[in-house]
């Protein structure tokens, strides 16, 4: 992760705050930063690449370990990747 990495623990919030919390940080964030959120909740494995989706924003990675989800996403517009 680059020094523009920001991280956002939402480890045991359930919805809708995960999504809430995901949705302002990605409206505060400068064009090309990105996020790591960190939660639990099962349902932000659907709901969170909606959220990308609906945002125009990068999904770059989902990682899962031990029941504890990491989403890595860019302000990056879809469009601009590669």
């Amino acid at each position: 992760m680059n020094s523009k990495t920001r991280t956002l623990n939402l480890l045991g919030f359930f919805c809708p705050i995960p999504i809430n919390e995901t949705r302002i940080a990605l409206v505060e964030c400068a064009d090309g930063e990105t996020i790591e959120v960190l939660c639990d909740d099962h349902e932000t494995l659907r709901d969170i690449p909606l959220l990308c989706e609906r945002m125009g924003v990068t999904l770059l990675s989902v990682k899962e370990d031990a029941g504890e989800y990491t989403f890595l996403i860019s302000k990056t517009k879809t469009s601009e990747v590669m």
